[in-house]
C-alpha cells in the first residue's frame, strides 16, 4: 500500500514538473529585436571586401586579389574615416599615392566624400558628384556595406556589373 502511495506521489510530481521542464527550454526570443546604430562616425580599415560575380571568374576576394588587380596594397593600407557632419578624410598612405587606380574606383569613397546614414542606407557622395546608395548590413564595430557597381577590371572594355560587400572594422 505504502509503495502505491509512493509511486501515485511520484507520477503527480512528475505530471506537474514535465510542463515547466519544457516550457524551460524554449527559446528566449525567436526574433530578437537589432538596434541599429545611428551613427558610423569614426575611423575604418577595409578588412573584407567581395565581389560577385567573380573578378576575372578567378577574384572574389577583391582585399587579397588587390597586389595584382592593383599593383598595390593600398585597399589593405587605406584608413576611412567618416567624420561628424557628413565629412570623410582618407589618411591616403603611400601605396594608394602609387596606385595606378585610385581606391575610390573600386570602394566609391574618395578623399573628399560626403556621408549620409539613414534607416539602413548609407549614402556616398564623391567630390564628382557621383552618388553610391550602400545597404548597410551590419553596424558596430564591423560596418558591413552592400552595393553595386559596373568595372571593366579586365580591359576589354566592357563594364561587367558586380555586387561588392565591403567589412570596415572600426580602428
Amino acid at each position: 500500500m505504502q509503495n502505491l502511495r509512493s509511486s501515485r506521489l511520484f507520477i503527480w510530481a512528475l505530471l506537474i514538473a514535465m510542463p515547466l521542464w519544457f516550457d524551460s527550454c524554449k527559446k528566449d526570443d525567436e526574433n530578437p529585436v537589432i538596434t541599429p546604430t545611428t551613427t558610423i562616425e569614426g575611423s575604418y580599415k577595409i578588412t573584407a571586401l567581395k565581389a560577385n560575380p567573380k573578378v576575372g571568374g578567378i577574384y572574389e576576394d577583391l582585399l587579397a586579389a588587390a597586389p595584382l588587380i592593383l599593383t598595390t596594397t593600398c585597399l589593405n593600407d587605406i584608413t576611412l574615416t567618416f567624420q561628424t557632419g557628413g565629412a570623410i578624410a582618407t589618411d591616403n598612405p603611400t601605396t594608394c599615392q602609387k596606385s595606378t587606380v585610385p581606391p575610390g574606383t573600386i570602394t566609391g569613397i574618395d578623399a573628399t566624400s560626403k556621408w549620409a546614414y539613414s534607416g539602413n542606407t548609407l549614402t556616398i557622395t564623391k567630390s564628382d558628384g557621383t552618388k553610391t546608395a550602400y545597404t548597410v548590413l551590419k553596424t558596430g564595430t564591423v560596418l558591413q556595406v552592400q552595393w553595386q557597381d559596373s568595372q571593366d577590371y579586365l580591359g576589354t572594355g566592357t563594364k561587367v556589373a558586380y555586387t561588392y560587400t565591403m567589412d570596415l572594422t572600426k580602428k
